[in-house]
């Protein structure tokens, strides 16, 4: 496990502990263990979603490695090792962006349901993350005269990009078109693993400073009892009214 995914799971942590003392000592409002829950479930998202993305990278890399060898050697190039290579950075591709979509309208959803800015922001980071990614292909497929919209997958468009380029530039040429593409796809990655651990780490400072405004709150309220500690009298004890035998 790297030192982002165990900085985050230890974020769930913190994050546990702290829903603890919360909902117990502010009266346990629905809205505040609403949102609670809410910051809960994404922190474990974030979780999952890093150590796919740590998966994803390893794969790039050793992708990185194969075509590099390849470029060494464009001679050596058999059909069905290429196709395999351009299916897994499809897929690669494809997970990021459905990461960073998803996290988008996650954030969106909290910043309107919460009335938080904060989200809102993530939101539009993610929103410019998923764009900034889908322009990568975009751009490689213009070079080719075509649009990622034509085809129906991120695979099947790598492939056609591959396959034309082969045809009027060699073998050389695709393969670096492939390597460009797949660094620039590890690249993104990494950002956005270092936007996720953002996110969780400000989720995490959000509900302690909530957390600690909840026991502030108290404190004062104790120390106001505290300064007139002099009991209410008693029913029984309190005088009786001036009119208790009028008109006898």
């Amino acid at each position: 496990m790297q030192l982002g995914i165990r900085k985050t799971a230890a974020l769930v942590v913190a994050l546990s502990a702290t829903a603890w003392v919360a909902p117990a000592q502010a009266g346990g409002a629905v809205a505040g263990a609403t949102e609670f829950t809410q910051i809960a479930n994404n922190l474990q998202l974030i979780l999952s979603y890093e150590q796919q993305i740590e998966s994803y990278v390893r794969q790039g890399l050793q992708l990185q490695a194969q075509l590099q060898n390849l470029v060494s050697n464009p001679t050596s190039l058999l059909g069905p090792e290429i196709g395999q290579m351009i299916n897994t950075m499809g897929k690669i591709m494809s997970t990021g962006q459905s990461i960073g979509y998803n996290m988008a309208q996650i954030d969106k959803n909290f910043a309107s349901t919460f009335k938080n800015p904060t989200a809102m922001n993530f939101s539009k980071m993610f929103t410019s993350w998923h764009k900034t990614n889908t322009d990568t292909l975009e751009g490689a497929l213009k070079a080719i005269g075509a649009q990622r919209d034509q085809y129906a997958s991120n695979e099947a468009a790598l492939s056609d990009l591959y396959n034309r380029s082969q045809a009027t530039k060699g073998n050389l040429d695709a393969l670096q078109t492939m390597a460009q593409i797949n660094v620039r796809q590890i690249q993104e990655l990494q950002s956005l693993k270092e936007l996720l651990g953002t996110q969780a780490q400000a989720q995490v400072t959000y509900m302690a400073t909530q957390n600690a405004k909840d026991q502030k709150a108290l404190d004062d309220l104790e120390s106001i009892l505290r300064r007139d500690p002099t009991p209410i009298p008693a029913a029984v004890s309190a005088p009786a009214p001036k009119w208790k035998n009028f008109g006898r």
